[in-house]
């Protein structure tokens, strides 16, 4: 790599000195080079055996391309995986499920109500991604029933048997690199720790967004005996950093302890591209719906069409009755006679995306199919100038443009709400950690840019006033 910064110096020299069984940690903020930095760590100690954990398959291939042989990378699933197929066979890992909907333990539990099945399915997925090793009452069917076959196997069901089960685990590797370690669940952290080799673990506490699937964040969580901090972005100009700054050093919960970001980008190096980020699919459908058709050519979809638009179109054909339509992922809607049996379950299960794909349905009904013809190409239109994602896809990823849409919320008036809740007992707006998960996300929209910014979000407001009146309060 080029010449290091004195932070990636001091980080390089800590771990090359780590002896076994001690923890480095480091906060690294966006664009600051992390990677490169344990790429470094890895070419200086060529006799250690490293494994590198990384968050998804992604990271994981371009990983590959990157660091030297004496460093195996994998994620943690991966790992599982192999455990899986090696002590169990491969057969039922040939059916693997993206997650189980609750309507599917009818199966195995006859008398309970949408509610309690909901309930039960909850305490199911939160025990398999917990770190504890005790089975709650509410989840041991469903654990036996997918043990025996009964039920399909899901990811985080093999992840959790082989924490139960899978010993000796890293015994071949020397040092393990956690990335990503802000959006860690309690059960990777507890295989990370469960070992006595030398441990790095890196993140960047703000942009932790993942809290919805339960992940937590492992830099607050792990007693490091080393502490450093990579501060300086190589992805984004200073004034992408100081709107940054400014949100988190107003309305983070670690503000106090909050070390501002300094850009050390060059600006024939930055990203090239552009790029429309949405807060949720249901503006990125708005925005494919105002897009006129001879300017569709100028789009990517950085997913594809049909993961954003399954769901809706499965609740939209069974309103219209054509149960034929329903896309399989989305078969568990055939357990449903009737649209109103559907919006109730939903109501009373409160399960956000599908909620959501109802008030889609409920807003633009069957012109969502045009809608959804019009966006199937879009994936893979590699002339595109112009790519269309949800701020939580476009984590990892960078432009020198980005235009944030209107759908990210109010922070300071939000974070008014939560003040005043906190004072005066009041019920509105969010909680606490929801509020910390929408900044965060908002950071990480942000900070995809690298020179040039557009919000249409409430906050360009709130930065545009605190520019002109820094001293107000």
């Amino acid at each position: 790599m080029s010449e290091l910064t004195a932070e990636q110096q001091a980080i390089v020299e800590c771990a090359s000195n780590l002896p076994r069984g001690r923890i480095l940690k480091i906060e690294a903020c966006a664009g600051s080079g992390k990677t490169s930095t344990l790429v470094e760590i890895a070419r200086r100690n060529p006799q250690t055996r490293f494994l590198y954990l990384a968050f998804n398959k992604a990271i994981v291939q371009e990983a590959k391309t990157r660091f030297p042989p004496n460093v195996k990378i994998f994620t943690t699933h991966g790992l599982a995986y192999l455990w899986y197929a090696y002590t169990y066979g491969q057969a039922r890992l040939r059916t693997l499920s993206p997650g189980l909907k609750a309507i599917e333990l009818k199966a195995i539990l006859p008398e309970a109500s949408p509610a309690e099945l909901s309930r039960a399915l909850s305490v199911f997925r939160q025990f398999c991604i917990s770190g504890t090793q005790e089975l709650p009452l509410e989840a041991q069917k469903i654990w036996q029933a997918m043990l025996q076959g009964k039920l399909p196997l899901t990811h985080d069901f093999y992840l959790k048997l082989w924490q139960l089960e899978g010993s000796p685990r890293f015994r071949n590797h020397d040092c393990i690199m956690l990335d990503e370690a802000q959006d860690t669940n309690a059960v990777t952290l507890a295989l990370f720790l469960d070992n006595d080799c030398s441990k790095i673990v890196v993140g960047d506490s703000h942009q932790g967004i993942y809290g919805f699937r339960g992940a937590m964040n492992a830099l607050q969580q792990i007693p490091a005996d080393h502490s450093l901090h990579l501060s300086c972005s190589f992805r984004s100009v200073q004034p992408i950093l100081d709107r940054a700054n400014y949100f988190l050093q107003h309305f983070a919960a670690d503000r106090a302890h909050f070390k501002p970001m300094t850009s050390r980008a060059i600006a024939d190096r930055l990203a090239p591209g552009c790029a429309i980020l949405a807060r949720t699919n249901a503006a990125l459908v708005k925005q494919l719906i105002e897009i006129a058709p001879a300017e569709l050519p100028r789009y990517r979809l950085l997913r594809p069409a049909q993961s954003i638009f399954s769901l809706p179109l499965s609740v939209l054909a069974l309103r219209e009755g054509n149960l034929s339509a329903i896309k399989p992922d989305c078969a568990w809607i055939k357990s449903f006679k009737s649209a109103s049996s559907l919006s109730a379950y939903a109501a009373e299960t409160a399960d956000p995306e599908l909620n959501s794909s109802l008030n889609l349905i409920d807003e633009w009904g069957p012109q969502l199919l045009d809608v959804y013809a019009k966006a199937l190409p879009l994936h893979s239109n590699t002339q595109a100038s112009i790519d269309l994602a949800t701020a939580h896809c476009a984590k990892g990823l960078e432009w020198r443009r980005v235009t944030l849409c209107r759908d990210f919320p109010d922070l300071k008036n939000e974070y008014k709400h939560l003040r005043s809740r906190g004072r005066q007992n009041k019920k509105q707006g969010m909680t606490a950690e929801e509020f910390a998960q929408e900044l965060n996300l908002y950071y990480v929209a942000i900070t995809r840019a690298g020179s040039e910014l557009q919000d249409f979000s409430p906050n360009e407001r709130t930065y545009a006033r605190r520019r002109k009146k820094p001293e107000a309060s």
